[in-house]
């Protein structure tokens, strides 16, 4: 199978880690990348795709029993970490808080992982309430390349913590 192959190559040339999505959430299309990536021996980080609003009550469709469904699926299938994907920059601080928390309810034991776009500017207030929420991993980018359509700003994360529980003990000469 070609999805085998290609994940086989790609880990004897060093990779490791395999982010698996579908931007739909497709389960069946999910199912089949980590079958190839596990098979080939790499870390499966399952991503579920996200959009909506869960902190929005009036939208039903893409609501936190979604996402807790999806979730329960990916795990059932073996992933070794969870990740949310948020490529259109929609997560905001009290879904994040709602999401993470809930996930790290049901999963303590498996690794969260959330990647996000600061499209809309609430990136690094995002990722600071998926830290607070239990979220072992957010993705940022250094300042200079960050904001919009890249990821939120590390250094502001880094600022934003400094002193606080999630401080990333980053040291710089003054």
């Amino acid at each position: 199978m070609f999805a085998i192959t290609v994940c086989e190559v790609a880990k004897e040339n060093g990779m490791d880690i395999f982010r698996v999505f579908d931007s739909l959430n497709y389960l069946p299309n999910m199912l089949l990348g980590m079958e190839a990536a596990g098979s080939a021996g790499g870390v499966v980080e399952a991503a579920i795709s996200y959009t909506g609003d869960v902190a929005d009550p009036m939208r039903q469709k893409y609501s936190l029993e979604y996402y807790l469904k999806l979730a329960d699926e990916l795990v059932k299938a073996g992933t070794h970490i969870l990740s949310i994907k948020d490529m259109a920059g929609l997560l905001k601080p009290e879904g994040s808080k709602l999401l993470i928390s809930s996930l790290r309810d049901r999963f303590p034991d498996v690794p969260i992982h959330v990647h996000t776009h600061d499209t809309a500017g609430a990136g690094v207030a995002a990722m600071l309430a998926c830290a607070e929420a239990g979220a072992d991993v957010v993705d940022v980018a250094v300042d200079s390349m960050a904001g919009m359509t890249s990821q939120p700003s590390m250094g502001a994360i880094v600022a934003c913590t400094k002193g606080t529980k999630l401080d990333t003990d980053t040291h710089t000469k003054s």
